[in-house]
């Protein structure tokens, strides 16, 4: 994956090239890229509250030891640590 921002004495750049004004604002590959990341953290949000819905119906159906079961609590947990991440470098 190419970087797109520099560091620079203010903090982080893009080159100025890679920006395209329109009428409502700027739009690029940077641009591109972080509202990809926004994306991914929403549905990592989203996906964190759904989870325990789906493993509260499946452990009210006694199915605590099924495979759906374990899929959830391992998707659960790689969020967890996603977002942790994410939290960790202050995104």
């Amino acid at each position: 994956m190419a970087r797109l921002t520099l560091i620079s004495d203010n903090g982080y750049v893009i080159d100025k090239n890679t920006l395209q004004q329109t009428d409502k604002g700027y739009t690029g590959d940077a641009i591109e890229k972080l509202a990809r990341f926004e994306n991914l953290i929403e549905d990592l949000l989203n996906s964190q509250r759904q989870i325990p819905i789906e493993l509260e119906i499946l452990r009210n159906e006694g199915k605590t030891k099924s495979v759906r079961f374990r899929e959830l609590m391992a998707k659960k947990i790689t969020n967890a640590n996603l977002l942790d991440l994410f939290k960790i470098y202050s995104l």
